[in-house]
């Protein structure tokens, strides 16, 4: 593929906008009218649900679509490596929203949350975050039309959501502007999932070519990959498809594989067979290590178990619940309180690299705040551009919280929140292609360091205490909003 050094012009980010607009609302409709059996399976969000995974399904199949396309000659004509790096671009924005898991299994929660949750709590939530109690019980019910939603009461709920979304869009992009060369150029990390992507950009734009080199194997990949996943979707769809993968029996969450065992035996094995394919692309120091430290933590539970007496009642625990429901298992009791030491871990992860490449740091500040250096020059943003999107996105994200209800310090604290979340998680996706779930051990324990230190459970007094939960769940958390773009923005570059 060509290099693409020009700037994107304002007439391409409005059709860049328009289809976003017209993918959003496709994919949309289409998961929402998707049987609840198919979710895993036929939702086309996720290409291997397995979480922490998140491989992103609607730029392939924008893949398939263009590859058809190509056979136009005046579309092939106007389907340049640029034009097709926007589409991609563009898809796996779309995807990020317009899928299975957001947000439709979190924030929804939030917009109807006012028929469930007692009014003590929610008085410290503004009305544009969590919709009033008439909008959210005729969202429940259903409206009827599109007319008849009250799209004056829930338009603001839009802004704010936008807002939350767009102002760490900008961090994220400072971010990547300071980190881009020493992430991309010298230490080379690979980020597997990119490289697949990649490749399918380079044999989708040879498609038809004389000289298509990876024509065979490109071909037998997709031809493979529909030979797997035939059977995995119609096994769910059809009670009379023999069920080769075993999905409709002992299978846990998005795909897991459970070994039911009456031992405190807690992994299980993902059904995905594409999984297995970007394992490949992993190098092999890192795969080592995974296994390295999950043979490490079982050990310890094993210990824990049959040496100490502890998590005695896990063996009637369902598989699901063995490793993290709380109070009996070793991520949430004692003695080993896993869930601590991944937030502890990952808290490490932030600090040292910050540590390591506080070289690189402290010369992207210093060339920010005087002349622009040689080496800078092959940049495309300059680190002085990056440096003030950062701050003025940082700053511009406090005073949104602020106005939401926020005190100053934590309007402080959940920005940096994120970042330090995703500052970590993008060392282990970019090297191994996924991460955990860091909204259940790590971006928790970042807030409440810096908020509440010496507090368990702190009572319901204030829109902190009412909405940093929120926060930390489905936005700062989770990789579908402020996660995605961090990654993904690393990455492109």
């Amino acid at each position: 593929m060509e290099e693409i050094k020009k700037p994107v012009s304002p007439s391409t980010l409005i059709l860049v906008g328009l289809l976003s607009v017209v993918l959003t609302c496709f994919w949309d409709v289409f998961i929402v009218f998707l049987p609840a059996v198919a979710f895993c399976t036929q939702n086309v969000s996720f290409l291997i649900p397995t979480p922490g995974v998140d491989l992103m399904g609607g730029p392939f199949v924008m893949f398939l679509l263009i590859m058809a396309l190509m056979r136009i000659p005046f579309l092939r004509k106007n389907l340049t490596t640029a034009n097709l790096v926007y589409l991609y671009v563009t898809a796996l924005g779309v995807s990020y929203f317009a899928s299975w898991q957001h947000p439709w299994t979190h924030d929804i929660g939030l917009v109807v949350t006012r028929t469930i949750t007692p009014e003590s709590y929610l008085r410290y939530v503004p009305a544009f975050a969590a919709a009033p109690r008439e909008a959210a019980d005729l969202l429940i019910a259903g409206a009827g039309s599109l007319g008849a939603i009250p799209w004056d009461v829930l338009f603001p709920g839009i802004i704010w959501r936008f807002l939350l979304v767009a102002l760490f869009g900008g961090i994220s992009m400072g971010f990547v502007g300071i980190f881009r060369r020493q992430w991309i150029d010298v230490e080379r990390i690979p980020f597997p999932q990119v490289m697949l992507a990649h490749s399918c950009l380079v044999n989708v734009e040879n498609s038809g070519k004389r000289e298509w080199l990876q024509r065979k194997p490109f071909l037998i990949g997709i031809l493979a990959g529909i030979v797997l996943a035939v059977p995995l979707s119609a096994s769910t769809l059809f009670p009379w498809f023999p069920d080769i993968f075993g999905w409709r029996s002992a299978t846990c969450g998005p795909g897991s594989w459970q070994i039911a065992s009456d031992t405190p035996w807690n992994l299980g094995l993902a059904k995905h067979p594409p999984l297995y394919a970007l394992l490949l692309l992993v190098p092999l120091h890192s795969l080592f290590s995974v296994v390295i430290y999950t043979a490490v933590l079982e050990i310890l539970f094993f210990a824990s178990y049959y040496g100490l007496g502890a998590y005695t009642g896990i063996a009637g625990t369902a598989f699901c619940g063995k490793n993290w429901c709380p109070p009996n298992t070793p991520y949430a009791g004692p003695p080993l309180y896993f869930g601590v030491i991944s937030s502890g871990a990952m808290l490490g992860i932030s600090v040292i690299t910050v540590f390591l490449e506080r070289n690189h740091i402290i010369g992207t500040i210093k060339s920010a705040l005087g002349r622009r250096s040689e080496q800078e020059e092959l940049e495309p943003t300059s680190y002085r551009t990056s440096w003030a999107i950062f701050v003025g996105s940082y700053i511009l994200l406090m005073v949104f919280f602020m106005v939401t209800g926020f005190s100053p310090w934590l309007s402080f604290v959940l920005p940096l929140s994120g970042v330090m979340t995703w500052f970590a998680m993008v060392q282990i996706w970019g090297r191994i292609g996924f991460t955990h779930e860091p909204c259940y051990n790590f971006t928790p324990g970042v807030i409440r360091i810096f908020a509440w230190p010496n507090v368990v459970l702190p009572d319901v007094t204030s829109t902190d205490v009412a909405l940093a939960p929120e926060m930390s769940r489905s936005w700062i958390g989770w990789g579908y909003s402020w996660g995605g773009i961090l990654l993904h923005g690393c990455s492109l570059v």
